[in-house]
């Protein structure tokens, strides 16, 4: 409950996204500001090699909440984070958050940043369907998902009951919208948990972003938009998980990085969770359980999710499996290729 809970206020505050513009001087961008065609997104790259590992935040968060994992990973590889439309130094767009407007804006942000592929996307809590729908749309540009805590129980109250969106009808969703004035609250006065565990500087960084989001956001104003796109790609995966008893995608790299163990296969086709079915998507899948770790795990446990990601990286390179042979509990093996056209497969888990 305590999860699902939290899933809903995220959803209130990724709304806070709409309406924005950049915000005003105060801190420079770490990163470059890249025109994706009439507007400019945000993003910060570093380090060299392949594959290109992406970082893509959560609902209502910042680049700059990757700070303790980047840089690690840029000692392996290039890597990227970067602000989704609306979001800390990105200029708005016409429908932000939406699945459609953000997998297209990925899309052209890396290529008119000149960033080369393949690509190993990294989708934290709602970032989990984005990274999914990114390779629907571009699956040759991947060389595998990363899921951090990806949203597993995404809900919505309606006439004062909390629902699942992927439960709720659309006309339901819309009915709770636009949101009362109260709903705006006061005004941010520190980062609380788990943001208080970033740099102090970045930490003063990350609380002026919050009050430009605070300031501009308009809840009278909010529409559901957002929420209906994220319903409709839940309803999309949930699908492709459930038309087949195979591996959707195949032998592609997958890594699930959660705070809970591997679901049983019994759950891989329920809809009471999203969560289960990451665990099936590949037959070459890769689970790390973060014990004690809160959502964020990039924040919680920072050096679990740069090693996990050291250890993909080295994977797709290689044309290994993600699971080390001394650690394998194998669930079945359909072979995969790597950049040099290997042939390789494996599917387990690790507790960290």
């Amino acid at each position: 409950m305590r999860r699902y809970l939290a899933l809903i206020g995220m959803l209130v505050a990724a709304g806070q996204i709409h309406a924005q513009g950049r915000p005003s001087l105060g801190y420079p961008p770490p990163g470059r500001l890249i025109d994706i065609g009439g507007r400019k997104l945000h993003l910060d790259c570093a380090g060299k090699g392949r594959p290109t590992v992406v970082l893509v935040a959560g609902g209502g968060a910042f680049s700059i909440d990757w700070a303790l994992v980047q840089p690690k990973v840029a000692q392996e590889t290039r890597v990227c984070s970067y602000d989704r439309a609306g979001l800390a130094w990105s200029d708005p767009g016409p429908v932000d958050e939406t699945v459609e407007q953000t997998i297209s804006d990925l899309h052209m942000l890396l290529k008119n940043a000149g960033e080369q592929g393949p690509y190993l996307l990294v989708g934290a809590s709602i970032g989990g369907i984005y990274i999914q729908a990114y390779q629907r749309a571009f699956p040759k540009e991947l060389a595998g998902l990363v899921f951090s805590n990806s949203s597993n129980r995404v809900g919505r109250v309606v006439n004062g009951e909390p629902g699942l969106i992927w439960d709720l009808t659309e006309d339901q969703i819309r009915s709770t919208f636009p949101l009362p004035a109260s709903a705006k609250g006061h005004a941010p006065t520190g980062e609380n948990d788990p943001f208080d565990r970033l740099p102090r500087d970045l930490r003063a960084v990350r609380l002026w972003l919050d009050n430009n989001l605070w300031q501009k956001w308009e809840p009278t104003k909010e529409t559901a938009e957002s929420t209906l796109s994220w319903r409709r790609e839940f309803l999309r995966e949930f699908a492709e998980t459930d038309a087949s008893k195979e591996h959707p995608l195949g032998s592609l790299p997958v890594v699930v990085l959660a705070s809970d163990p591997p679901a049983p296969e019994s759950e891989r086709h329920s809809h009471d969770q999203a969560g289960p079915r990451l665990d099936f998507l590949s037959s070459n899948t890769l689970h790390v359980t973060v014990t004690g770790s809160g959502h964020e795990i990039h924040l919680y446990q920072p050096d679990v999710v740069s090693k996990t990601l050291a250890r993909a990286v080295s994977a797709i390179r290689n044309g290994s499996p993600l699971l080390r042979r001394k650690d394998q509990q194998t669930r079945g093996c359909v072979p995969r290729r790597n950049l040099l056209g290997r042939s390789v497969g494996e599917h387990g888990t690790l507790s960290n």
